[in-house]
């Protein structure tokens, strides 16, 4: 899909301008000889799915739809050990006694790598305060610093992701082996209403409308399917779906189910009108006695025959970003590869930390499919908590998907960030086990997958310790490329110049990249953005931070310095995200507009300045990156890169300058006239966004080379591209 612009055909001294003085005219000269060859289009991660934010994914809005059980899954770094029980190394992990009872442990390193068995008890503290887990039978000779996986499958409780009336009696609401007929699920709901007593079961969406506005408008066709079942008669039950700020609902409807499973579809014609308020669906059952069963929930738009199981407009945006690769992340550290490829209405809920709160993902057969469709290649999440039997199963679906869609490259990246504390409940950080982890899962994988020359493995590792990201590479033999993530300008206080802080950036590529081709290997990006949360900087100005027109330039500097390096594969972080917390200040804790590129996939679906930029710059990708020359004093406040495509000479270009700047950079094939195409972003400030409206937009328009030169006038802290041809 062609990036959408505005067209202007104008004098360059239309162009954004403060009133101070342009500077003198830079040259630069470009090498003949690339740095890479074929870089393909930036990347970017598609995101958590969630029900409350801008990042409302999939065509059937409602999560965990089949009301199924929940995986938990954990990473245990072994402390002490005897013959009938181990500990963790951490005291935060811990859940509440017996909570591990019934669940399948399975060596992950050490002597007893690949060895499973079952706890039958577990201690939120024991030995030394630190969870503790008892074996059937015998330990299988574990030792410091060994690596354990758990798994506990729990098919008994209510569902996560739905919400619940207040006072229930016990036994009013339960579950049922009782499915619906050809359900792929293992059971339904069972609402038992009492006089007086009413049973309610609710999903919420789109909550966050009064910093946001509406993020999920409900208007047009839209449909609602579910499944009902009365076992003992004497109660109805009545839906409702509608905004909560006094509108008339979308929907509303009393049911009497009948002592057989009945599919109910309604279409239904919505207007979203009033403020913005979350929606809600409501099930709410009442009688004197009797019983409901309810199974397999679908809410969403009317799409169109053979339409993607995501959103439209999700599609939409991905179609203007145009990535290359598709990272898969979302939190899926917890999840099982049978889970994983799971049909929706029976695919769990999944968690790996302590605590209640939990995940519900989109499928990986939907997300591959997704990668397909936007003609993207994906990039994989495997959690260290699989086993060996789940790896070789990954590796052989895998094997498969990659030739049913023809991928060309597909990433498969063990864990995410293991070297983070906050993902240490399913992550490995010390190097020596991370490598004996890694080597065995990657073993087991390439195993599955016969070896399928499309199949990449990535490690991950941290971008400011060079030394450490190192460590995790060596220790993994069978790793392809190593992947950091290049944040940057994680403070900002309220004596910065936020429009120069944006591009003082430190560079720990040179180190790493130095290490990983000693090793031979690759070094990627899995994830790069701002990550203002830090500073006592107010949100006026940390908006300006992240969400500006200069925000698209500071970023697009970031993954020009990394193409210039040679970094050849990166995503940005990522699609859709409204706001994020920052760091606490005193007793409060604000809010930044972190970390989507796009404002929101509801009613403005506007690309942030951070999205314009990757778009831009998608432009001229895939190509080859060639260094150049500068023929005068070298500038660092301007960052250029050249690029060979497959019809032309291509520029990317940042200026990080308070003032206009004309650079002309002399091309190796030298013509008389050629016509290029430039674009740029084009705003009333740097400092403007797109949050309320449309400030910063991409403008498109025509210049001519002389002579194999090309010349661009940049505005102040701007990106610009051009590329050859009209």
């Amino acid at each position: 899909m062609p990036l959408i612009v505005y067209l202007l055909f104008s004098t360059l001294s239309s162009f954004w301008l403060p009133s101070a003085q342009a500077t003198p005219e830079l040259h630069y000269q470009v090498n003949p000889q690339a740095i890479t060859k074929n870089v393909p289009r930036l990347g970017l991660n598609l995101g958590e799915w969630t029900a409350w934010g801008a990042s409302q994914f999939p065509a059937n809005v409602l999560k965990n739809p089949g009301f199924e059980g929940i995986i938990d899954r954990a990473i245990v770094i072994v402390k002490t050990a005897d013959g009938r029980s181990f500990t963790d190394d951490t005291e935060w992990t811990k859940r509440p006694d017996g909570f591990w009872a019934g669940a399948s442990y399975d060596v992950r390193s050490g002597a007893g790598a690949g060895v499973q068995g079952v706890i039958f008890d577990s201690k939120a503290k024991g030995k030394q305060g630190l969870p503790e887990f008892f074996v059937t039978g015998k330990t299988p000779g574990l030792k410091l610093g060994d690596v354990v996986s758990l798994t506990r499958i729990n098919d008994q409780d209510l569902p996560s992701q739905w919400w619940f009336g207040k006072d229930l009696l016990p036994g009013q609401l339960s579950i049922s082996t009782d499915k619906r007929p050809d359900s792929h699920g293992l059971r339904s709901l069972a609402l038992k209403p009492e006089a007086g007593k009413p049973v309610e079961v609710l999903s919420y969406l789109d909550s966050i409308g009064d910093r946001a506005g509406k993020l999920l408008p409900v208007n047009g066709v839209w449909k609602l399917v579910f499944w009902l079942k009365q076992n003992v008669s004497g109660a109805k039950i009545s839906v409702d779906f509608r905004r909560l700020n006094g509108s008339q609902p979308f929907f509303q409807e009393t049911f009497q189910p009948t002592d057989k499973w009945q599919k109910i579809e309604r279409e239904f014609t919505a207007q979203d009108t009033g403020a913005a308020a979350a929606v809600a669906l409501s099930f709410r059952a009442e009688g004197s006695h009797g019983q409901i069963l309810l199974d397999d929930v679908a809410l969403g738009a009317i799409a169109k025959p053979n339409a993607s199981t995501f959103r439209p407009e999700l599609v939409s945006a991905l179609k203007k970003l145009r990535p290359g690769y598709l990272r898969d992340w979302q939190g899926q550290l917890g999840d099982t590869f049978d889970n994983r490829t799971a049909d929706p209405y029976a695919r769990r809920a999944t968690r790996y930390r302590p605590g209640a709160e939990s995940t519900f993902s989109y499928g990986l057969q939907d997300f591959l499919q997704l990668a397909h469709d936007v003609d993207a290649q994906p990039w994989l999440v495997v959690p260290p908590t699989m086993g060996d039997d789940e790896l070789q199963k990954l590796g052989r679906y895998l094997s498969g998907q990659i030739d049913t869609f023809h991928f060309k490259d597909l990433l498969v990246e063990f864990g995410n960030e293991n070297w983070n504390p906050i993902f240490r409940p399913a992550g490995i950080p010390a190097y020596q086990a991370h490598g004996e982890a890694a080597t065995r899962a990657f073993q087991q994988l390439l195993t599955g997958a016969k070896n399928h020359p499309a199949l990449h493995t990535v490690v991950n590792g941290q971008y400011v310790n060079p030394w450490l990201s190192a460590k995790y590479l060596e220790g993994v033999g069978n790793a392809q490329a190593l992947a950091v993530a290049p944040y940057f300008l994680f403070k900002l206080d309220d004596t910065d110049k936020v429009l120069d802080k944006l591009f003082e950036q430190d560079d720990f590529f040179r180190e790493t990249l130095a290490a990983t081709q000693a090793q031979g290997k690759d070094l990627l990006v899995y994830e790069t953005n701002l990550h203002t949360t830090g500073g006592n900087a107010p949100a006026t100005e940390r908006d300006v931070a992240t969400t500006s027109a200069a925000a698209g330039a500071a970023l697009a500097k970031r993954l020009l310095t990394a193409l210039n390096l040679g970094i050849t594969k990166q995503c940005l972080y990522s699609l859709a995200q409204y706001d994020a917390f920052v760091e606490s200040q005193g007793n409060q804790r604000g809010l930044a507009k972190l970390w989507g590129i796009v404002r929101d996939l509801g009613g403005t679906q506007r690309l942030r300045p951070t999205g314009l930029a990757m778009a831009m710059l998608n432009q001229v990708l895939p190509a080859d990156v060639h260094p150049l020359k500068s023929l005068d004093a070298n500038d660092k406040a301007i960052t250029l890169t050249a690029l060979r495509t497959p019809t032309g000479w291509a520029l990317a270009a940042v200026s990080a300058k308070a003032e206009a700047q004309k650079i002309t950079v002399q091309f190796p094939v030298q013509a008389q006239k050629q016509a290029w195409r430039a674009w740029r972003l084009d705003s009333p400030s740097p400092a403007a966004d797109n949050e309320a409206q449309e400030n910063v937009r991409i403008v498109e328009e025509g210049i001519q080379s002389e002579n194999g030169s090309v010349s661009l006038a940049l505005p102040a802290y701007a990106v610009m591209v051009a590329l050859e041809g009209k």
